[in-house]
């Protein structure tokens, strides 16, 4: 298939989807509804194409005349469009790697873990420099719940079955009887869509939070990441033949559950739920497998003898109903009770009270399997008894995939990390010391006096801390939680637990709390060595970054946490936050400034011989740190990586990255690729940028960094022309995430966080924080030829400054100043409204002019043709639902009341609009 016969058929399944949902809005709202669609459609689309005011006027016009029901109506049939356009893109999207892999075959497909391969093996990198970069390689990809993706998963369900649906159409070319069949089950998935409520009737629970993270897990994840670890030795057996694939480099993480920042909702009852649910997943997972195995191990023991290992489970195993029934049944076929043993011992840890033994109330006998460890050992026993009988086809094809999986997700699927505000372990401490008589006033000391007592305090035996009276809850939680990974770790393993995160810390001090809580409940610092306790501190603002180097140092130089270092082989994860810093410094100093810190971050580890894990906090948006994950992971500071990677995955983006199993191998295969390129021996060398590229980034930070403060923070008027003009306040009342859109504070801007912050300019399609100050910085430069000149060659040969750049054109590509017009109108005082609306108006042409001097291009994105036509096809389906969202809006505001029935009834349709703004716009959280 070509690619013009690949067009063709998203051409055919946009058509046919969209047929399909006319005719259930015409069955389900009536003519009327799907007239009004039609027309609202019709007009925006020529109002784009012939850049007529007078027709955004009558489009104003019209919507405003709309009942709240035609309102939801219209709201509906866009975002249900979008939902489904989504599908036939991705299903697009899985065509043209189909197509690609054919056409470069017997060669790898770009980006793939085979091409990096060949390419490194095409460098001169040697077997000897390759088995040194594998025996470092570890990716870590770590889900968060942080709120920008607004689907229900019931919602997420119908679609993946559509998908499913639209897949059975395109590659069993069914007959025409069949086709028909199948087009009406995709008209009765789209029905039940359309009478679906997108919004949820409550907030979501965490737990609702993490059964939808471990969604994409059944989704793709796991039958997906066994196939990463083939292909990687699979290249390696062609290039390095004596190079010896690792076991374990590419695993997940999540936070969900785990996050306590600024969420009250986290509670240690929630995050035992969490490692319950964890734990259950992969359990039942590696049950089913054993079962099915128990069915085709027939092999006769006269045949195939078992080898001393099963010999010994078999004899020492505790007798159970099935089990037995089996021994009588089949007495010569031992593979099969060895199976059958593995089955029931899953299904005794699947009944485990994990919750109550975590709290500790759990008081029955440990299961015999209690972690990933001995689970591998029972299949390795296994496979090596078929092995030494000559069975190692059966050993392949239906024992190693479930080796696989038991060595990849263990018995608890992914890690769960916990994060905490590093103010509230602060106040905790001293209300702790306090009450232990051992220092009256923590929180009052300076950062040096900090220091000086908690190594005194980690020097000093652990003191009693259960009969502590008069704690607040924020201080008796966290002691609680501290006690549950402690019984944790005990009972199941220490790798079911990830890094301690201390959002906002500035010091060593916020790093030694958590070191010495940890110290307190036997989970580091101990006599036998062993440290169960990784802390990470996480650097977010431009000054706590700038200093991130030496407040690193001087823990590595500090006694203490020296010795807990040692214990954790020198290994040391530290977090860079994307989102908070570049609310606090814009999008060009932000990315500057978390460039020059990891530099200065990976500088200070080798000095000190520590191995580096930078943990990247990116989200979907290009303020948040998105982007191509290649092109983001290749743009990192030379020499910064070396194997090691750890990043979050966010909100909307992971169902884009993971809903689809074929996509979701693409992506893991991209990053991989990405990672090995970006540690070849001699990358840093190759790609570490010029002395003057350096200087002429210090000059563009610090005027784009001017710029950016002096609009966000320094214009009084800014705050109120951003609640007006923006649906910020509406969007911290979605029900899409358990978490508030605020810390406590009595700064509305400062305590805000960034996440609704950025998501508020998308929908408002201003796309504010992913381009301003960045026009501002070029223009300072561009008028003289020979800066331009200098410009123009960082662009084309500095990768960090090219992804710098073209992350920007692509928020630049989504925002439309005319829509964010629209939001402007919203501001009450007109004068107000004038200037600041002008000033952004200004600051985006601005932008976009000097982006365009520095590129050479025509056209914003004029480099990437796709993602353009993408938006400009988009374009004309997203305005209608910005245009009802604001009319919508103008009506809720101008009640005396906005909290009774009639301003919420308004605010369930305002909700539906942004998901479909979400939908439509992608990537914008």
């Amino acid at each position: 298939m070509n690619s013009n016969q690949t067009l063709d058929r998203l051409s055919d399944d946009i058509h046919l989807l969209g047929d399909i949902l006319g005719k259930v809005i015409r069955q389900q709202a009536g003519i009327e509804i799907y007239d009004l669609v039609e027309r609202t459609r019709a007009l925006s689309k020529t109002r784009r194409s012939d850049q007529d005011p007078a027709l955004g006027d009558y489009l104003r016009q019209l919507v405003s005349r709309l009942t709240l029901d035609e309102a939801e109506g219209v709201a509906r049939a866009f975002t249900t469009y979008f939902e489904l356009i989504n599908l036939a893109e991705e299903n697009h999207r899985v065509r043209v790697l189909r197509r690609r892999e054919r056409e470069a075959y017997p060669n790898p497909p770009g980006e793939s873990i085979a091409a990096a391969i060949g390419q490194l093996r095409a460098d001169g990198v040697t077997s000897e420099q390759m088995a040194a970069l594998l025996a470092d390689l570890h990716i870590e990809l770590v889900f968060t719940a942080h709120p920008t993706e607004a689907k229900r998963r019931s919602v997420l369900s119908k679609l993946r079955r559509i998908d499913d649906k639209l897949l059975l159409l395109e590659r069993q070319d069914p007959l025409p009887s069949e086709r028909a069949e199948l087009e009406k089950e995709i008209r009765a998935e789209v029905t039940a869509l359309w009478l679906t409520e997108r919004g949820r009737t409550r907030k979501p629970h965490v737990t609702d939070e993490v059964r939808t993270g471990l969604h994409y897990f059944e989704t793709s994840i796991w039958d997906v990441l066994p196939n990463i670890y083939e292909e990687l030795a699979q290249a390696l057996t062609e290039h390095y033949p004596s190079v010896t694939a690792p076991t374990r480099f590419l695993t997940f993480g999540s936070w969900i559950g785990g996050d306590r920042d600024g969420n009250p909702n986290v509670t240690t009852p929630v995050t035992a739920e969490t490692l319950r649910l964890h734990r259950g997943l992969a359990v039942e997972h590696h049950r089913r497998e054993a079962h099915r195995l128990a069915r085709f191990l027939s092999l006769s023991r006269r045949l195939s003898p078992p080898g001393p290992a099963l010999r010994r489970t078999l004899e020492q195993a505790e007798p159970t109903p099935h089990v037995d029934y089996l021994r009588q049944r089949y007495p010569r076929e031992p593979y099969r009770i060895h199976a059958a043993l593995l089955q029931a011992d899953l299904a005794a840890a699947s009944e485990d009270d994990v919750v109550a033994r975590l709290q500790g109330e759990g008081a029955a006998p440990l299961p015999a399997l209690r972690s990933g460890t001995e689970l591998l050992q029972r299949l390795t026993d296994l496979s090596d008894s078929l092995r030494q009988n000559g069975a190692d086809i059966i050993a392949d094809v239906q024992v190693a995939p479930f080796e696989a999986q038991a060595r990849l997700f263990g018995l608890h699927t992914a890690r769960l990390d916990i994060r905490q505000y590093s103010d509230y372990h602060t106040a905790a401490l001293s209300e702790i010391l306090a009450s232990l008589d051992r220092y009256d006033d923590y929180e009052g000391l300076d950062a040096a006096a900090r220091t000086k007592l908690l190594t005194e305090l980690l020097n000093e035996p652990i003191p009693d801390l259960d009969g502590l009276a008069s704690l607040s809850d924020e201080t008796h939680e966290l002691l609680e939680l501290f006690r549950l990974l402690a019984r944790a770790v005990d009972y199941y393993g220490p790798q079911l637990i990830g890094p301690y995160i201390i959002s906002m810390a500035r010091g060593p001090a916020d790093v030694l709390i958590v070191l010495l809580l940890g110290y307190w409940h036997g989970l580091c610092l101990r006599e036998d060595g062993q440290a169960f306790l990784t802390i990470a501190p996480l650097f977010e603002t431009r000054a706590d970054l700038a200093q991130a180097n030496e407040s690193m140092a001087t823990l590595f130089t500090h006694p203490i946490y020296g010795r807990h270092l040692a214990d954790l082989d020198r290994h040391q994860t530290i977090m860079v936050g994307y989102s908070d810093s570049n609310k606090d410094a814009g999008y060009l100093a932000a990315n500057w400034e978390l460039f020059q810190a990891q530099e200065r971050l990976a500088a200070v580890c080798r000095t000190h011989q520590v191995q580096l894990t930078l943990f990247h906090g990116r989200g979907g948006t290009v303020a948040r740190g998105g982007g191509p994950v290649g092109r983001i992971i290749r743009a990192q500071p030379p020499g910064s990586i070396g194997g090691q990677l750890r990043v979050t995955e966010q909100g909307e983006v992971i169902d884009e990255r993971y809903g689809h199993p074929a996509i979701a191998r693409r992506h893991l295969e991209q990053v991989t690729h990405a990672v090995l390129l970006a540690s070849a021996p001699d990358y840093a060398e190759r790609h570490a940028p010029q002395a003057a590229w350096r200087e002429m980034m210090d000059e563009l930070a610090e005027v784009a960094y001017q710029a950016y403060r002096e609009f966000i923070y320094e214009t009084p008027d800014l705050l109120t022309y951003w609640m007006q003009a923006t649906p910020i306040h509406e969007i911290g009342k979605l029900r899409i995430g358990s978490r508030p859109a605020r810390r406590q504070s009595d700064d509305p801007f400062a305590s805000l966080r960034a996440i609704p912050w950025n998501f508020s300019w998308m929908q408002s399609r201003h796309g504010l924080p992913g381009w301003y100050g960045l026009g501002h910085a070029l223009e300072a430069f561009t008028h003289d030829d020979g800066k331009l000149a200098d410009l123009q060659g960082m662009y084309r040969d500095w990768i960090f400054f090219r992804a710098l750049i073209d992350n920007a054109q692509m928020a630049l590509g989504k925002a439309d100043m005319s829509i964010a017009g629209l939001y402007a109108s919203l501001v009450e005082d007109v004068d107000l409204r004038q200037r600041i609306f002008g000033h952004i108006m200004g600051a985006h042409q601005r932008t976009c002019r000097e982006v365009l001097k520095v590129t050479g291009q025509q056209e914003i994105l004029g480099n990437a043709s796709t993602l353009r036509l993408s938006i400009a096809r988009r374009n004309p389906y997203v305005d209608p639902l910005n245009f009802v969202q604001v009319d919508l809006l103008r009506r809720l505001r101008a009640l005396p009341d906005e909290e009774n029935d009639q301003a919420g009834e308004l605010l369930e349709v305002i909700f539906l609009t942004i998901n479909g703004i979400a939908a439509g716009l992608k990537n914008t959280g």
